[in-house]
């Protein structure tokens, strides 16, 4: 022994020596502690006991963390009508789906004379109002409360009252966030182009005003410079649109004061249009198809370098190409909706013609034309134009001037006349 001893020292390990008859092997009587070291010893509680298993105790942890005592909730269990009678069912031992309960009723398990369902206790209809104030105490919102709840407490509708508990809380209602934006403000698509139109006023850019005006149907833009946005000068402007492209059927504008001035509704009711429709106030996106262009107008002056010299010039070469352009929404270009046809720029230079066109120059280069020719050089007749001479003078065609023009020579004078002013005599070569 002391040679093991000895060899165990050499590992650094405390060795303890106890004689062979203390080395006893240890039983469960030998455990057991007396009435005199009672006092030394952690006396087991109901909830420790060895015949419980892991998951009772789990479950009275669960009970132990909540707001109310568990012989409260016990209590108050017992005395719920249907809560307590499905306690009592369940400690007769008898099979509650036979009786005909449902789920989730069938699920529930007693533990410490409380219900469970799953892991949440069941909590009575009485002490519902106690567990949603404990509940919704951080103002966390719905989601949160449900996910807390979720983790403890369980009754019928439990996720309808946490709803309605946050939805009534004067205190979340005072201080919540927005609600989600909707991305895009829902307009009827028209019918056909300049049925609706929607208006707002951009800038100051460049020293003045700039008045957007957009078609609901084809994207057609119409962009107007202006110093004064007062009702007036608005009414000014749509008028001359009107005159070009008539009336709309609806206008969309903001609560801007020329757009809400009496002098403008009248104007609307006057020019033959229905509707005039307003944005909610503070929140323009309703007047959105105006307010997208806005920007667009004023990025695209902003990146050309626009100046007062040159504003009229660059918002010329910007609405060319953009109402030549395909829009993403309509797959159409502006114009081609709104005209009919695509305007005509300097980009169709690079075009090859089409067939068409070939055909149509080819058949201009045969073509033999119906009206008379004359030649340098040939006697003709002509009419004088003057009421002191004859109708119709003589003279010499010098020169052609193009397929219908000649210039005559008479005495000296040199006199320009239409081909229907020109007249064969017999003997002259003319057909």
């Amino acid at each position: 022994m002391a040679n093991y001893a000895d060899y165990l020292a050499h590992f650094n390990f405390d060795v303890i020596y106890k004689p062979t008859k203390l080395n006893t092997n240890a039983d469960y009587c030998s455990r057991i502690p007396s009435r005199t070291t009672q006092s030394n010893v952690n006396i087991l509680s109901s909830e420790e006991r060895d015949d419980e298993d892991g998951f009772e105790r789990f479950a009275l942890l669960q009970i132990q963390q909540l707001p109310l005592r568990a012989d409260t909730i016990a209590r108050e269990t017992r005395k719920d009508p249907q809560l307590g009678k499905i306690v009592r069912e369940s400690e007769l031992g008898r099979n509650l789906t036979q009786l005909g309960y449902k789920a989730p009723e069938t699920k529930y398990a007693i533990v410490a004379n409380c219900l469970l369902f799953e892991h949440r206790v069941v909590i009575p209809a009485v002490l519902r109002q106690a567990i949603l104030h404990d509940l919704h105490t951080a103002h966390f919102g719905v989601v949160k409360m449900k996910g807390l709840a979720r983790s403890y407490v369980y009754w019928p509708g439990i996720d309808a009252d946490i709803e309605r508990t946050a939805k009534s809380c004067m205190e979340c209602a005072r201080f919540a966030p927005a609600p989600p934006k909707f991305s895009i403000h829902h307009w009827e698509y028209p019918n056909g182009p300049w049925e609706r139109i929607h208006i707002d006023y951009a800038g100051p850019v460049a020293g003045v005003m700039l008045v957007i005006i957009v078609d609901a149907f084809s994207k057609w833009c119409e962009v107007k410079t202006t110093t004064s946005t007062t009702t007036a000068a608005t009414i000014k402007l749509l008028d001359g649109l009107f005159l070009a492209y008539g009336a709309p059927v609806t206008i969309v504008s903001d609560n801007g004061p020329q757009f809400t001035a009496t002098e403008f509704k009248t104007f609307l009711q006057q020019s033959g249009v229905k509707y005039h429709k307003l944005s909610a106030p503070y929140h323009p996106a309703t007047n959105g198809q105006a307010e997208r262009y806005v920007q667009t107008v004023k990025n695209a002056l902003k990146a050309m370098g626009t100046t007062s010299e040159n504003l009229q010039s660059n918002l010329n070469i910007f609405l060319q190409q953009y109402r030549k352009a395909p829009h993403t929404e309509t797959g159409e270009s502006p114009a081609k909706l709104f005209l009919g046809r695509n305007i005509r720029t300097r980009l169709d230079l690079v075009s090859p013609q089409n067939a068409n066109t070939n055909i149509t120059e080819k058949q201009q280069a045969t073509f033999s034309p119906s009206f008379r020719l004359f030649t340098p050089g040939q006697q003709v007749f002509f009419l004088s134009g003057n009421p002191r001479m004859d109708k119709w003078i003589p003279g010499i065609i010098s020169v052609r001037l193009g397929d219908l023009h000649y210039e005559i020579v008479y005495k000296s004078n040199h006199l320009k006349r239409h081909v229907d002013q020109i007249r064969c005599f017999e003997g002259s070569d003319g057909k």
